[in-house]
């Protein structure tokens, strides 16, 4: 047992045992997804914490790459004058009820869960404080380094096919104005395009459909155990002065889609509850072999998280004997935290946020090496003892 306050102890092994627990593929829109989320309630549920799931779909890289493919055949067509091909296409597909249900571009479906745990008291602050964590997760045959640049490949492979696809339909719709005649080559032109596109897509069809069973450890179950056992201990001992809300997010890998999904429906509400500038979202992405703190992120005039925060909880990680390691990044890893900081500006609000990312750790994520063993209980028991002190130093102030 470990002391978090006075009067509350928790059990030291709790945190390393939901790790173990989550130790399977968690694929967004999986069955193993499905089963971790029905964990995560179970864990709530045991200790009378009421939880919120709700569902919602999503584009995945598989719907915009068909998707893709379509316009391009369609595009072809139009420009070969098949004109005749497409209205057979759509006569076909619409005359019967099957085939109208028929498509190879369904929606991807996932879940948020989430819960409230309010203030003893009623506060003039009217302050929130937002936990988050994904639980979903991702594992591939290419390292996480390679996966980003494959990525950053694939979106410029569709901002170009955009492109393309924007101007032959303009070309088409002048040619058969008769006011800019398409050259003869068009259909070579755009079969090469085509090709060029397939080549450059089968890195990106080998990312997605060649996955490899992993544990997904650091990334994220170890926020997902911090976040399950710092929901028991506020629930029994909760603020004086903050209201609390824990989310576990689907398909962040995907895009961050269930943070989206979270502020669409729920920012403007709390925009009117509470003051968001007064408001925080502690993300809690990785914790594995340390735990890292994000401080500034850019290149030259580098922007802090936060005003103050990485202060309070270094200095209570300091208090408290627990080491822990602030570090600056040009390039900001991308997870929830940056979904709740652009809502908070299109709000003209300017909501802090605290990071908690072991950057070094990137190394093993969404890879068989990303196992239970890299998380230490040491580092999970130290970060719950830390965001536990800190945000009591923080309420004790208001």
């Amino acid at each position: 047992m470990i002391i978090i306050s006075d009067l509350l102890l928790i059990n030291e092994t709790e945190s390393i045992k939901h790790i173990e627990s989550l130790a399977f593929n968690r694929v967004a829109s999986s069955i193993g997804e499905t089963k971790a989320i029905d964990y995560i309630y179970k864990e709530l549920d045991k200790e009378n914490i009421v939880s919120k799931l709700e569902y919602f779909d999503w584009t995945g890289p598989t719907r915009i790459l068909i998707r893709t493919s379509y316009l391009i055949i369609l595009t072809y067509l139009l420009l070969s004058r098949l004109i005749l091909i497409i209205v057979v296409y759509f006569v076909v597909k619409n005359m019967f009820e099957k085939t109208r249900k028929i498509t190879l571009i369904k929606k991807e479906s996932s879940k948020n869960i989430f819960t409230n745990i309010p203030a003893t008291q009623k506060s003039k602050d009217n302050s929130l404080i937002i936990f988050s964590a994904h639980y979903d997760s991702v594992s591939a045959n290419i390292p996480y380094r390679i996966q980003f640049i494959i990525f950053s490949l694939y979106r410029l492979v569709i901002a170009f096919y955009g492109v393309i696809i924007v101007v032959l339909s303009i070309w088409l719709t002048l040619d058969l104005l008769l006011i800019f005649t398409l050259p003869q080559n068009i259909v070579a032109l755009i079969a090469l395009i085509s090709l060029s596109g397939v080549i450059i897509s089968i890195p990106i069809l080998y990312l997605v459909f060649n996955e490899k069973p992993s544990a997904c450890s650091i990334d994220n179950a170890s926020g997902v155990s911090i976040l399950i056992e710092l929901a028991k201990i506020f629930n029994k001992n909760p603020l004086d002065n903050i209201d609390l809300i824990f989310l576990w997010t689907g398909a962040e890998e995907w895009g961050l889609r269930g943070s989206k999904k979270f502020c669409e429906d729920y920012y403007r509400k709390l925009n009117q509850i509470y003051d968001m500038n007064k408001s925080i979202n502690i993300n809690i992405d990785m914790v594995g072999t340390y735990i890292g703190l994000l401080d500034k992120v850019g290149l030259f005039r580098r922007k802090k998280l936060n005003k103050g925060l990485n202060d309070i909880f270094t200095a209570t990680a300091k208090q408290l004997n627990i080491p822990i390691k602030r570090y600056n990044k040009i390039i900001e890893p991308k997870s929830d935290h940056i979904i709740f900081r652009r809502c908070s500006r299109r709000a003209k609000k300017k909501m802090q946020i605290v990071y908690f990312h072991s950057d070094k750790d990137s190394k093993y994520i969404h890879s068989l090496r990303d196992t239970p063993d890299k998380c230490s209980i040491e580092n999970l028991n130290g970060c719950i003892n830390i965001c536990y002190q800190a945000l009591r130093s923080i309420d004790s102030r208001l």
